[in-house]
């Protein structure tokens, strides 16, 4: 059974700042890259197509058909975003793309030999202190796979918190009841 994803109360008071909470994700992407990757090989060797994929030296065009720049290497992805599944937790939505997939170890450590092979996975940060975690379960499938796994953390700038600043909230750096180090800091 899915896990209900954590929110905030209703019942908290009007003005009420929320920290913490699981990190949003907006992408995440099985890559396989090489630069004698051929796409249509891989895509017959993993049984569906690719969300997006390139050959070395040939133009990747944009979406109204003009060249955006010859690619340098062979590319094959499939990519999840939020708008095609309700799985908020990033752990369960990366095993959601792996299940799409052949599941034989021996098939990724083939393939792994050959070709680069790893998941992209764009998190957003639109408050402080957000996290994530990956069980033991899906760091074992990754590595007995020799798939690895990057994450890209991206955050407007803004020191908000859920689901939003209240307007009297101090600048940054200052914080209430605490006063400056004396004799220099640290």
């Amino acid at each position: 059974m899915k896990a209900p994803k954590p929110a905030i109360p209703e019942c908290a008071p009007p003005g009420t700042v929320w920290f913490g909470g699981p990190i949003e994700w907006f992408s995440i992407t099985v890559r396989i890259r090489s630069d004698d990757l051929d796409p249509h090989d891989v895509t017959k060797v993993m049984g569906c197509e690719p969300d997006e994929s390139q050959e070395k030296g040939k133009p990747v065009l944009r979406e109204d058909g003009t060249v955006m720049r010859i690619a340098r290497f062979g590319a094959w992805g499939l990519t999840l975003e939020p708008k095609d599944t309700d799985e908020w937790d990033c752990a369960e939505a990366m095993m959601l793309v792996l299940r799409r997939l052949p599941s034989a170890v021996q098939f990724w450590q083939r393939l792994t030999k050959k070709y680069k092979v790893d998941f992209f996975v764009g998190l957003s940060m639109p408050s402080k202190n957000k996290g994530f975690e990956l069980s033991p379960e899906v760091m074992k499938y990754l590595g007995d796979r020799g798939i690895a796994a990057g994450f890209d953390i991206y955050h407007d700038g803004k020191i908000n918190a859920e689901p939003s600043a209240p307007p009297n909230r101090r600048p940054a750096g200052q914080r209430a009841g605490r006063t400056p180090p004396r004799g220099g800091g640290r």
